[in-house]
Formats: C-alpha cells, sequence, structure tokens
C-alpha cells in the first residue's frame, strides 16, 4: 500500500458490545434459546479473527471466509454462522458487512427418518411395558411428536380435558402456541403413571426444575434397546415416526403440519415414508394402451 493511500481494512467506528454475552442478543429481541447460541458462536468467532490481526469492526470478506471455513459444510452450521455474525455487526453498528462471505449451501432435502412400522410396534411395546419416566417419555414422542426439549418440560397443567378427550397445549419454536389431541394409548399411559406433581418428568430429588433435554435422549436409547433397536434410536426419531405415521395413514398433510407446528408445508412434506409397494402402484399407473395378458395390441 502507497504512503498516504487509505487502508481497505480501516475500521469504521463501531460501538464497544460485548458480543459474547446473550443479553446483547436477546436485546435484540432473540430468544433465550437463539441468544445463547449466537453467543457461542461468536466466542469461536472472535479468536479466529484475532489470528488474522482484525476484529468485527475492521474484516474483510476474505478473513470472513476464513473463519467460514472453520466451520461444517452444512446448510445449518453456515446459516447459523452467517445469522450470529449478522446480529453481532448489528450490535456493533459497522456497515455494510461482508455478510456474502458466508455461503450457505443449499438445504438438503427433508427426508424421513421414521422407524419401520414393525420397529415402531417393538419399540411401543417396550416402553409401554415398562410403566416408568423412560417409558412414558418414548410414548409421548411416538404419539404426540413433541420435540425433546418439549417432552422434557411436559407439565400437567398444558393437558386439559374437552368433550372430545384430553388435549395438549404446546409452545415450540418461536414460541408458537398449538393445541393437540392427545392419543387414546398415550391418554391410558399418563392416567397409568400418574399423578404427577409440578412436572411430568422432575429432576432428580432436591432439585427443582425438570429433567434435561440429554435425559429424555438417554432413555430414549435405553427403551431402544430394550426393544431390540439397539442405540440409533434417538428421540426426534421418535417425532418424525409419528408425523410420518399420520400422513401415510391420512394424507391430510395441512393437518399433520399444523400438529408438527412447521410454518411451511415443504418441511412436513419430508415426514412421509414412501413404501415400496406405493412406488410400485404409482408406476404400474402408467397406462399407453400395451396389454400384457396375451393380446399384443
Amino acid at each position: 500500500m502507497k504512503a498516504g493511500e487509505p487502508d481497505s481494512r480501516q475500521s469504521t467506528f463501531v460501538r464497544l458490545v460485548n458480543v459474547t454475552d446473550v443479553s446483547e442478543f436477546m436485546g435484540l429481541g432473540k430468544s433465550p434459546r437463539t441468544a445463547y447460541a449466537y453467543a457461542r458462536v461468536m466466542q469461536r468467532v472472535l479468536p479466529l479473527l484475532e489470528a488474522q490481526g482484525v476484529d468485527l469492526g475492521s474484516c474483510s470478506a476474505a478473513d470472513v471466509a476464513r473463519v467460514a471455513e472453520q466451520w461444517p459444510r452444512s446448510h445449518s452450521s453456515q446459516g447459523q454462522l452467517r445469522a450470529a455474525l449478522a446480529a453481532a455487526w448489528e450490535l456493533v453498528g459497522r456497515e455494510a458487512p461482508p455478510l456474502r462471505a458466508v455461503r450457505v449451501p443449499p438445504k438438503a432435502r427433508n427426508r424421513s427418518k421414521a422407524l419401520s412400522e414393525e420397529q415402531a410396534a417393538a419399540l411401543e411395546r417396550a416402553a409401554w411395558d415398562r410403566c416408568d419416566a423412560p417409558g412414558l417419555s418414548v410414548l409421548v414422542g411416538l404419539y404426540s411428536a413433541l420435540r425433546c426439549s418439549e417432552i422434557a418440560s411436559l407439565a400437567p397443567a398444558q393437558f386439559s380435558a374437552h368433550g372430545d378427550g384430553l388435549w395438549l397445549t404446546v409452545m415450540g419454536k418461536g414460541e408458537m402456541v398449538e393445541d393437540l389431541p392427545v392419543h387414546p394409548v398415550l391418554e391410558a399411559a399418563l392416567e397409568r403413571c400418574g399423578p404427577f406433581g409440578r412436572w411430568v418428568f422432575p429432576g432428580r430429588p432436591g432439585r427443582p426444575g425438570h429433567v434435561c433435554p440429554a435425559t429424555i435422549w438417554n432413555w430414549t436409547h435405553l427403551v431402544a434397546g430394550e426393544a431390540g433397536l439397539g442405540r440409533s434410536v434417538h428421540t426426534h426419531r421418535l417425532r418424525h415416526t409419528a408425523l410420518t405415521e399420520m400422513n401415510d395413514r391420512s394424507s391430510d398433510l395441512r393437518a399433520v403440519q399444523t400438529i408438527a407446528r412447521h410454518s411451511r408445508p415443504e418441511t412436513t412434506a419430508g415426514y412421509t415414508r414412501t413404501q415400496a409397494r406405493r412406488m410400485r402402484q404409482v408406476v404400474n399407473m402408467v397406462d399407453y394402451g400395451r396389454r400384457l395378458d396375451g393380446d399384443p395390441s
């Protein structure tokens, strides 16, 4: 760079903000979970920028691209990195940040991770036979399609009886609230395992609150092992299985979308099990007039 020539990496004035502080991101209107995730990302980003001799105010597109190379090349990982950087630059007040330096790959097509009908039946039997918290948590997943964190924080106050049976009020991602019908089998399991206190799955004695999602995850592994399915079955596969069963048996994508609390029907459409026999039926529907009964016409 020639003497007197402006440095293209010169930082414009930016505010001094701790971008690893969860409360800073919550001040932008982010949910606690999102704010925590962004703060964790920035805890990794700042040292990587510092190693290049730059900061959030002075980093170039090339600097940011080198940081992005340290992240997995998945849609979710690169997308979270870009979103965290965008929020951090908003906090420090940098104008026109090099956001496009983080190239987010297209989202992979959502494919059903549902258990087969035989596997789901075996898991359901093992869960029912236990008649305890691990078994009940698996039944909640198989019959209500709740997310792992939603199962962990399940409270009796969320259930209410109506004329046609029991209903469950759930607040999920984006603080979306939905009233969901409770399956008769799950209702029977709740009655069998109750009564409950403040939480359906309370934490350890002496510790207030409910179990953590990791506990639900471990319980699913436990019950799946007893069902002969190994340890490859995790809690989110229960959600996939429930939504896939609902979709395949009802063909009512709109209703399943409401139960899943998906904002886009394309997301719900991925929860479908295209069975071989149905694929064969669809292929055989093609008809150009040729018969295979001996008539050559």
